[in-house]
């Protein structure tokens, strides 16, 4: 169904790992003034074309698309910080150096992305960082439990995900993923906090989340 005048959000916790899955996609759309989960998250390898296809799919019948993507999008002008970290980090909030050498592949991909969304799909693409979102819950995402109470709340915000998980808990990736959709859904309403600097911006939701 071709649907010209809606918008999707989309959300990407992008790795690089080629061996495992290690980057989550998930999406929304707006119904009814709220946010929906039409399907569930994917959980993939980290492979270029794989990625830019399942993108490509998931936008084609979308007049706008806005992507949100989980990791450095620029580098610092000097040193290993960008400005927009170094004031996330005065929120207490830490955050990866998109200057140091061990994310260099990572940031990489990262801005190889953006690129390709922005020329190809002229899509609009944002920095997100789900963890600054995650902070005030005070659970480790990584274990089961964490997971669950993350995805708990998510449910209390997004409609239709509690529908297409069927009592699965997700991945951390597959939650990041729609959480950084979820952040790109608040930016269009006024309701996230851009952090900018002169090297980059990050969005996080305003007043934070939990």
């Amino acid at each position: 169904m071709c649907r010209l005048f809606d918008r999707v959000f989309i959300g990407i916790d992008l790795g690089i790992s080629l061996k495992r899955k290690s980057t989550g996609i998930a999406y929304l759309v707006e119904k009814n003034r709220k946010p929906w989960v039409e399907a569930p998250p994917e959980h993939v390898i980290s492979e270029d074309t794989l990625l830019y296809s399942i993108i490509t799919r998931i936008s084609e019948n979308f007049s706008f698309v806005v992507i949100a993507i989980d990791a450095p999008l620029s580098r610092p002008e000097y040193g290993n910080l960008r400005e927009c970290e170094k004031q996330l980090r005065r929120y207490g909030v830490a955050c990866y150096p998109s200057g140091a050498e061990w994310v260099s592949k990572w940031v990489d991909k990262a801005i190889r992305l953006k690129d390709w969304a922005e020329k190809q799909l002229g899509a609009e693409v944002i920095e997100v960082y789900p963890y600054a979102a995650r902070l005030n819950i005070g659970v480790k995402k990584k274990t089961r439990y964490g997971r669950g109470i993350i995805q708990n709340a998510l449910n209390t915000w997004i409609c239709g995900l509690r529908a297409i998980t069927k009592g699965k808990i997700l991945s951390d990736d597959e939650l990041d993923a729609v959480l950084s959709a979820y952040i790109a859904y608040l930016e269009t309403k006024g309701n996230a906090l851009r952090i900018k600097g002169k090297d980059g911006a990050i969005t996080i939701p305003q007043g934070f989340l939990f």
